[in-house]
């Protein structure tokens, strides 16, 4: 069985992908920009949304990446215990029934 290669691939994909899902908080960013530069209001709100939107998209990888633990165990070969199933030894080798 081979390894699971380690690396960020997985975590860049979900990080990309939770960039495109939270887009919303670049709209109200651009939006808080706008109102920004029309009023002469101060600029930190677009950045408030800027951070919340990488922040949530940043959270959400890392949820979907570490927390992933399926395939990283080894799986152990089991003795079938099913007294109704027929055990290996029943089957012909050579693929005839």
């Amino acid at each position: 069985m081979d390894e699971k290669k380690t690396g960020f691939g997985g975590f860049v994909a979900a990080f990309l992908v939770s960039l495109m899902y939270n887009l919303g908080w670049l709209l109200a960013a651009v939006a808080a920009l706008i109102v920004c530069l029309a009023t002469g209001f101060p600029i930190w709100p677009m950045y408030i949304g800027l951070g919340i939107w990488v922040l949530s998209a940043l959270t959400n990888a890392l949820i979907i990446t570490f927390g992933n633990v399926n395939g990283r165990w080894v799986r152990l070969d089991q003795d079938n215990v099913n007294p109704y199933s027929k055990s290996n030894e029943d089957f012909p080798s050579n693929g005839k029934r």
